[in-house]
């Protein structure tokens, strides 16, 4: 079976890479955190739950692909959480 093609990590065109193993997770956090690092924070305890409402965000935005295709699959109608322009 051939795999889908990977998409590029933060490219112009709004696409992200999906991230496919624990190494790949924990170096996008890690640079997650050093841009929110640069935003002169005093610490972790400072960033981290913007740290956390992204991969909040991450993952509902993946989860609601995967609901939106197998909506379209079986032909029914599909409302994503989050309507623009907050999406």
């Amino acid at each position: 079976m051939a795999r889908p093609p990977k998409k590029t990590n933060g490219n112009s065109n709004g696409q992200t890479r999906t991230l496919e193993t624990p190494q790949a997770v924990n170096a996008a956090i890690k640079s997650v955190c050093d841009i929110l690092r640069r935003s002169n924070c005093a610490g972790a305890l400072q960033y981290v739950p913007e740290l956390t409402w992204l991969l909040f965000l991450r993952i509902l935005d993946e989860q609601e692909q995967r609901e939106a295709e197998n909506a379209e699959i079986v032909d029914s109608d599909f409302t994503p959480s989050l309507q623009e322009p907050y999406r």
